[in-house]
């Protein structure tokens, strides 16, 4: 069965929001892993067993991505942590999947396979829609410069993964470090709110 995942809006420090969750997910012997970015997604660190990333800032509000059970527990831990802090959680809002888009082109046969393996299976939880691939091989071209108008081969594609949110953001994860794949944000549908 799919572990459900929740957004959970918290206002406050970001720098207050990080410690005072990472704590939370210690003390309570969570564990997994634990991501805070705001403009990349980063892995930092190992052994903090929760999904947590931080999605983005407006203003004083930062926007996690928390398992099932934990944004209602984080609530209450924040309600009862000291005014000074001025942390508060804003609403807590069920993900029932996510998705991004993605592209890639490249002229080398290498990196060509590669794109194809990175696109070809992907990971349980995450579907491609709208996928197509196009490979042109232009034996004619062979031994032309590397910046030359036409090339033996090119391959280029599009699409999007879709799926179950962690599936989808680690896929995201896996993938965001090839240079020559573009990707679009990654984009969270809901379903009901649980608090706020």
């Amino acid at each position: 069965m799919t572990k459900k995942y929740y957004e959970v809006a918290v206002e406050g420090s970001l720098d207050l929001i990080r410690g005072f969750v990472l704590g939370f997910l210690q003390g309570r012997g969570i564990e997994g892993e634990a991501v805070f970015s705001v403009e990349r997604h980063v892995r930092h660190g190992e052994g903090l067993g929760q999904l947590l990333r931080h999605l983005g800032r407006r203003g004083d509000t930062s926007r996690l991505i928390v398992g099932e059970g934990v944004g209602l527990q984080l609530r209450e831990a924040l309600g009862k942590a000291s005014p000074e802090l001025d942390l508060k959680v804003l609403s807590i809002r069920e993900i029932t999947g996510a998705r991004f888009d993605f592209s890639f082109r490249t002229y080398s046969r290498k990196a060509g396979e590669d794109l194809k393996d990175a696109f070809r299976n992907p990971p349980a939880g995450v579907a491609l829609q709208d996928y197509a691939v196009k490979e042109d091989i232009r034996e004619e071209a062979k031994g032309i410069e590397a910046y030359a108008p036409l090339h033996d081969y090119e391959i280029n594609g599009s699409g999007r993964a879709t799926g179950d949110a962690k599936a989808v953001i680690d896929y995201y994860d896996r993938i965001e470090h090839n240079e020559l794949i573009e990707l679009g944000a990654i984009e969270l549908e809901y379903g009901k709110a649980v608090a706020g």
